[in-house]
């Protein structure tokens, strides 16, 4: 019993020693993978950022008011938030790899958002991404506007505009949260809608924070307040019942007049040339925001004479918005047409328009026609696939790339 009892015991100390062993490689692992302690980073020389080793170098700057352009929310979708590292450079990522070349990889560019700060850090940023800002807006307004789409109008502080170009868009902050689409204010017009989908037994819960970009739906002159087109990011079909739907987009749905939105920007490089050629806008879904913004400013503010023709894809009539304020600017502006099509109309709806999916609407009904459509200059903005449809398109046409503006956020959040 006496040696049965010491070799118990000399394992059981044996198995102690392994798992402390085992806790100090995995701490001492820690603290080489996740070190501890401050990241100093200094901003075309003359900046400085700090914050905690570790974390990723687009929320580092955020924290320390530097914004920089990330339409897809940070999540490496959009290649945009590109800075430039002075000195040694970390190794680049598989995510970056895919959207910087060869030439930009060894001249120190980095996308900052999959950049993870293990030491200190210079970099270069463009200077007129130092004057984006952050607002705490408030809301003034959210109604909806299609079935699936509401307009969110955010009010600036008191005295405070912001200066942006028409197509421009902001970085919304969805804080960590808890909303249920059965609380959601939705007109009765489309509430049955969601109903028969079961959308209403839908949530967003989220204990992280969460960004996404949002184009600007109003003009430039209107820079006190900023208009959002918000499409909710329903999980996409026969993914599994736990799919989560957008946070961003969700926790916009839930907000009502007087509640507190932070927005960073503005950001981007979607806006109307100073050409005098014929500008030919199509979009579809949210992408109507910047479609809407450029239109208005255009016509109503700078009094362009330039031939304007906007082309818009919608399912159906439900999701047809700003319907009566596009007819009035076409009565008002001899320059200004447009033009909607239905792919799906529904079965004894009053349309009586054209019926495809709108690249084939705008080939058939206007450029298939002209001696020279790569003389025209073409803004594109709409769901990824109709993006890709409409461009492939021009380029049949043969439109040159340079003469083809595309808004692509990616697929919405």
């Amino acid at each position: 019993m006496g040696t049965g009892l010491q070799v118990l015991l000399a394992g059981t100390v044996v198995f102690t020693l392994v798992v402390l062993l085992l806790a100090l490689a995995v701490l001492g692992a820690r603290r080489v993978f996740a070190p501890s302690g401050v990241a100093v980073v200094r901003i075309n020389g003359r900046r400085v950022a700090r914050g905690p080793l570790g974390s990723r170098l687009l929320s580092l700057l955020m924290d320390n008011g530097v914004y920089l352009p990330a339409a897809c929310g940070g999540r490496g979708a959009c290649g945009q938030c590109r800075v430039e590292v002075v000195g040694d450079a970390p190794p680049w990522t598989a995510v970056e790899a895919a959207h910087l070349t060869a030439r930009e990889v060894s001249a120190g560019v980095r996308l900052a958002c999959m950049l993870v700060l293990r030491e200190d850090l210079q970099i270069t940023v463009p200077e007129a991404l130092l004057g984006a800002r952050r607002w705490a807006c408030q809301v003034q307004s959210s109604r909806c506007i299609t079935t699936l789409m509401k307009e969110i109008v955010l009010r600036l502080p008191t005295g405070e505009q912001m200066a942006f170009e028409a197509g421009s868009y902001v970085l919304v902050e969805a804080p960590p949260h808890r909303v249920r689409f059965a609380d959601f204010d939705i007109d009765a017009a489309y509430r049955p809608y969601w109903q028969r989908l079961g959308l209403l037994e839908l949530a967003s819960i989220t204990a992280e924070p969460a960004l996404r970009a949002y184009s600007l739906a109003n003009p430039p002159a209107e820079g006190t307040e900023l208009v959002l087109t918000v499409r909710i990011a329903l999980p996409p079909p026969d993914t599994p019942p736990e799919t989560a739907p957008g946070q961003v987009s969700s926790w916009l749905f839930s907000l009502v007049a007087g509640d507190s939105v932070l927005v960073s920007g503005p950001f981007g490089a979607f806006r109307a040339s100073d050409s005098d050629r014929e500008m030919v806008l199509i979009g579809g879904g949210a992408g109507i925001a910047p479609m809407r913004s450029i239109i208005l400013d255009q016509l109503e503010h700078r009094c362009t004479g330039r031939r304007i023709s906007f082309w818009y894809g919608a399912r159906n009539l439900r999701e047809l918005c700003y319907r009566t304020q596009f007819d009035a600017l076409a009565a008002r502006h001899g320059n200004f047409r447009w033009h909607a099509a239905l792919s799906e109309p529904e079965p004894g709806s009053a349309w009586q328009g054209p019926v495809g999916f709108i690249h084939d609407v705008v080939r058939e009904r206007f450029l298939g026609a002209l001696p020279a459509p790569e003389d025209l200059e073409y803004y594109v903005c709409g769901p990824p696939l109709m993006n890709v449809a409409v461009i492939q398109m021009l380029e049949d046409l043969g439109v040159d790339r340079d003469g083809i503006y595309l808004d692509d956020f990616g697929e919405p959040t």
